[in-house]
Order: C-alpha cells, then structure tokens, then sequence
C-alpha cells in the first residue's frame, strides 16, 4: 500500500486527531495547496486531463467544509495528500466530520444506512444543503472517473464503502482491509488517476 493511502487511513480512523501537515484546516489552505497541484499536473498531462482531475478533488474537498461546519469530531478540514507512481496519481482526501449519512438524512429519512446514503450521494441529485437546489457534483465525479480505464475511486463513510472506476483495485484493497467494526464518522475517499 502507498504510504499516502495509509497515512490518509491512519488519520481518518485515529480515535483523536492530531495535526499533521497534509491537515487542511480551512477551505482557503485546501484551495491553495490544490492550486500548487494544478500547476505541477500541467506538466505531466494534457491541460483537460488535469483541469478534470482538479475539477474531482475540488467538488470532494470542498464538501468537507461545505457539509461539516459546526459537526467536525475534533479536527476540522480536511486531509489532502498525493503522490504518483508508476503513471498513477494516487489522492487522499478525508474529513473527520459528521459522514454522508448524517448530513443526507435530514433532507432524506429514509436513507437509514452508510451505504445506502453513499449510493445516493453519487447517484442521486440529492444534497445535505437542502433547501438549495445542488446536488450534481458528485454525479460529475461519478461521470469523470466511470468508463476510463486509468481511473478510479473508492469512499468510505460510516460503514459504507463504494467503488466505481477500472483502477480500482488497490484502493478497494485498502479500505476493506480496514477495521469497519466501528463505523467512523467523516469521510473517507482515495482516486487513482492515470496519467497516461
């Protein structure tokens, strides 16, 4: 396993928080860092290509701010971190907030399980924000890794676990491998990107 998956996983799943540097603790750090990214991507693929994966790590990032204000275990932010090998990039991004499951079941009672509120995150127009009407950016995600060989995800949240994507593998390896004994809450979602 990567050391930027584990690491990723340690501090998701650590029973208290402590601050590490890829910690983001607030939205305008989390946007600055995947700014830097942005510009080291551009050298290594094509402009769309990387645009498209910073485009995926923003809408995930951004939620982790967007739906925990107020509802962070200990740690706000969230984590960022990446690395690439062998023409993969490989992104952690993970949240010790309050989980997909509490924030969709106030607009959603029936979504009574983790999985079954990470199934409707990233296939319904369904949104913690109600009454806004948003809702589509993780369906966007969904469209961006589906379907493209060198590319994938998995997410964690609760005792839910969704992969989708043909890279998928390493990261499904990873999370399953986990002690999901004890539901956690935040977020946990790992994206390998091909860069081929």
């Amino acid at each position: 396993m990567h050391d930027v998956i584990q690491q990723g996983l340690d501090w998701y799943l650590s029973p208290t928080s402590t601050a590490e540097v890829d910690c983001c603790p607030t939205r305008d750090v989390f946007q600055a860092r995947l700014d830097s990214y942005y510009r080291s991507l551009q050298h290594a693929q094509q402009i769309e290509a990387a645009a498209l994966l910073i485009a995926t790590i923003g809408e995930i990032g951004n939620n982790a701010f967007d739906h925990n204000l107020g509802q962070w275990r200990d740690q706000p932010g969230c984590w960022f971190a990446h690395t690439h090998d062998a023409d993969i990039e490989w992104i952690v991004l993970a949240d010790r907030g309050q989980g997909i499951l509490a924030s969709l079941h106030r607009v959603d009672p029936t979504l009574n399980t983790h999985q079954a509120a990470l199934e409707a995150a990233f296939e319904r127009q369904i949104s913690g924000r109600a009454p806004e009407q948003r809702g589509n950016g993780l369906k966007f995600v969904r469209r961006i890794i589906s379907g493209h060989a060198q590319r994938g995800l998995s997410c964690m949240s609760g005792d839910g676990l969704l992969s989708f994507g043909e890279q998928t593998s390493v990261l499904q390896a990873a999370l399953q491998s986990t002690d999901q004994s004890t539901a956690h809450t935040g977020t946990l979602t790992m994206i390998a990107w091909g860069t081929r």
